[in-house]
Parts: structure tokens; C-alpha cells; sequence
């Protein structure tokens, strides 16, 4: 059966979301929500970069849910648990990339689970992190080990060609100015540093519960920044870094279950390849590796293989998982759910014609 979608907003990974689903037969696109009133009644095919595709674009939510459409993708700048609430109680299942992902821990828990419950809908979060290697990677290597001591998992991403300015300037904090002083793990997180606490606090959250333990606790124990050597536009964002700002920015959590570490998390964000010993420093190094103390201990690596003429890897590998997250989404019972209750998802192969 054709799965009904719609995508909310359209930056750099709902906008290749959008192309994915307008090549897969499997899905039919009946809905696209856009921020900008220049983007308002637009056709969608235009707003992704393609052809006309016969479906305009709007700004109006109560038009979008009246569709009860069977699921819907947000990818919003930010998570807004209201507007997932407006779609969950009209019917229609949503996926997440910005949200939602351990709700128990969340003050909006309860209102979602209500909405879920009376549209007879479910909702479910992902990504690459949260949503990979802060969280699904870390559980699906413990399933391999036992007598687990601690969890470990580092990101390394180049991301020069990341599509949307917004993320990397204003939650990476590339193109800003250094800080005067050294790291206090005293003192009170700046406001991006929250927003990533905020959201792997609920990946160590999950894991936890995996592992059978509660998590009391996530700090942020280091965060170190490299320097750009040059000034720089990236492309196609349009972002300008000055020579001095901050080309890479590297953050280490850590959480804590009765006072012990369990889970230690190395977010490390760079635009140049050429910042310093420890950082990032090849196009072809893998991004993403987990470390399992434990009997065995085990260490898994994954990478992305970019392609010179292909989307943005990082934007394209988050629409991926969106969509082939919505069969399951829709076949969920209604409520909050995780990668811990349902089967995991699983690509589809590419046909001719497609």
C-alpha cells in the first residue's frame, strides 16, 4: 500500500527527503510545510531544485493535518512539540529528526502520549545524532558483548558542504569567535552547548535503558575548538567563516548511572582538514566508530563514502533513515516508540526506472 507523507519544512534534509519520496513509488507526497512566506504556495518540485511536480507548498498546519495523511517527517530548526501534537491527534503518525527521541525524560511526554493515544497514532525519532552513534550504533554493538563496564562512541564529520548555514553557524558555532578562556567544566553550558545536552542526554537516556540501568546524570566534560586558518565562504550554505573563528568544534559528554560513567559521548564538527594533530584531517577517515568495554570489548567503525556529483552525505544519510523509517512508523502501535520497539529499519533496492 502507498504511504501518504507529508514533510515538514524544507532545509537540507527535508528538501532531499522530498526528493527521495517523489522517486519512490512506494510513498505518495501529499503535503510539504515550508517557513518562508517567498516559499508559500511555490510548487514543491521547484523548492527542491527539480521539476514541477503539481504540489504547492504552504504554510498553513490546519491544512496539512486535515489531509490525515499517514505519516509525517518533521525537520523543523527546531523541535515543537505542539504542532507534532496537532498531527498525532488528527491521525497522523510522525517521524522526528529534531525531537522527541527519549520522550519519558521530557516535560511534553505526557500531552504527547495523550495526542498519540487519541488519533491512534505513533511517533518516533531518529538521525545520525542523536539517532546513530550517539544511540542505535552504541545498542546494537552491546548486543554483542555482556558484563558491559562502559559505552563509548566518538562522530568525526566534515561537513564544508553542509546545505544549511543556520546549523552549522548557530548549533556548531562555525564562523564564531573563539572563547577568551579554557573549558570549565564548572561552570554553566552556553546556550548551545544545552541544545546538544539536551539532546544526548536523550541518546545516553536511551542506551541506559537498553543496558537496564537509569541514567542520573549527562555533563558536558570538555569542549575544544580549531582554528580556521583563512577565511572562507562554504558552499552552497553561503556561511563565512573568518581566518580565527572557529572551523571545528569538538564536545565530550558524559553520562552517569549511581554516580559511575557508563557513557561517554566525542562530538567532533570540522570545515577545514588541515586544523591541527587530533582533528579531522582526511576526507576518506570514517566518521563514526563505538568502543564496547565489556566481555568481549568490541570496536566498530562506519563511514560515509561521498560522491563528488551526490547531495550532501550527511543531509542525504539523515533522509534515509526518515524514510525508510515511515513503514514502520505506520504500522506502530499508537505512542511515543524507540529503536528498542520496533524492528530496525532497512533500505530498499534500487530498481530501473527509478
Amino acid at each position: 500500500m502507498t504511504l501518504r507523507v507529508i514533510v515538514c519544512y524544507t532545509g537540507g534534509v527535508g528538501s532531499e527527503l522530498i526528493r527521495q519520496l517523489l522517486r519512490n513509488p512506494a510513498f505518495e507526497l501529499v503535503g510539504v510545510l515550508v517557513h518562508c512566506a517567498d516559499k508559500d504556495g511555490q510548487d514543491v518540485g521547484a523548492i527542491v531544485g527539480g521539476g514541477p511536480v503539481g504540489l504547492m507548498a504552504t504554510r498553513d498546519i490546519a491544512a496539512l493535518t486535515a489531509l490525515q495523511a499517514d505519516v509525517m517527517s518533521w525537520h523543523g530548526q527546531k523541535w515543537e512539540p505542539e504542532v507534532v501534537a496537532r498531527f498525532l491527534r488528527g491521525g497522523t503518525s510522525v517521524y522526528s529528526g529534531i525531537g522527541g527521541w527519549y520522550l519519558p525524560s521530557q516535560a511534553e511526554y505526557q500531552m504527547l502520549q495523550e495526542a498519540a493515544g487519541q488519533g491512534g497514532a505513533a511517533l518516533v525519532a531518529g538521525g545520525n545524532i542523536p539517532g546513530l552513534i550517539s544511540d542505535v550504533l552504541p545498542l546494537f554493538c552491546s548486543g554483542y558483548s555482556s558484563e558491559i563496564r562502559m559505552v563509548r562512541a566518538w562522530q568525526r564529520n566534515y561537513i564544508p558542504h553542509y546545505p544549511s548555514a543556520v546549523q552549522m553557524g548557530q548549533y556548531l558555532g562555525i564562523g564564531q569567535p573563539l572563547p577568551d578562556a579554557p573549558f570549565d567544566p564548572a561552570a554553566a553550558p552556553a546556550e548551545i552547548d544545552q541544545l546538544w545536552m539536551w539532546g544526548i542526554a536523550q541518546s545516553a537516556a536511551l542506551v541506559a535503558q537498553g543496558l537496564g540501568v537509569v541514567m542520573d546524570e549527562l555533563r558536558l566534560t570538555n569542549k575544544e575548538f580549531g582554528t580556521s586558518k583563512a577565511d572562507m565562504v562554504l558552499r552552497p550554505s553561503g556561511l563565512a567563516v573568518a581566518r580565527g573563528t572557529a572551523a571545528g568544534v569538538r564536545w565530550t559528554f558524559t553520562a552517569f548511572t549511581q554516580g559511575t560513567p557508563f557513557y561517554e559521548l566525542v562530538n567532533e564538527q570540522t570545515t577545514r582538514l588541515d586544523i591541527g594533530p587530533g582533528w579531522r584531517d582526511t576526507e576518506q577517515a570514517l566518521n563514526w566508530r563505538v568502543v564496547i568495554e565489556g566481555s568481549p570489548s568490541i570496536q566498530c567503525e562506519l563511514g560515509l563514502l561521498a560522491e563528488a556529483d551526490a547531495p550532501d552525505h550527511v543531509a542525504a544519510l539523515n533522509a534515509a533513515r526518515a524514510l525508510n523509517f515511515l513503514p514502520r512508523i505506520a504500522a506502530a502501535a499508537p505512542g511515543w516508540r524507540s529503536v528498542l520497539d520496533l524492528p530496525a529499519p532497512v533500505g530498499n533496492l534500487r530498481r530501473q526506472g527509478m
